[in-house]
């Protein structure tokens, strides 16, 4: 009993350091934002033809997000994940200065 009780804190403690790192970046690139008008600098990510992994990394994005995205393909333009209901609106916002679409093949 008291094992499972341990497994249960571990748990919870390592979901709310999980929780409060994300928590922590979005509010950093917040702050950029707020301070100088501007998002981060990084290269933006081509939805037709970027890897499920590259995806992932996006600010708000799950690995399940990054593979809906992959099996949905292709998109004609940034809002086809609204769309076709990929992702909602809150992640879109995150994401939709870090993402372009290429032609589709």
């Amino acid at each position: 009993m008291k094992a499972a009780w341990l497994l249960v804190l571990a748990a919870a403690g390592a979901l709310a350091v999980a929780g409060c790192t994300s928590r922590a970046e979005q509010r950093a690139r917040d702050a950029w934002h707020d301070v100088t008008g501007q998002r981060p600098q990084h290269a933006q990510v081509d939805l037709n033809t970027a890897t499920q992994r590259e995806l992932s990394r996006l600010p708000g994005l799950t690995d399940d997000d990054a593979a809906r995205i992959v099996a949905h393909r292709p998109y004609g333009s940034r809002q086809g994940l609204l769309r076709k209901g990929v992702i909602g609106e809150g992640k879109y916002q995150q994401i939709e200065d870090d993402v372009y679409v290429s032609q589709a093949r």
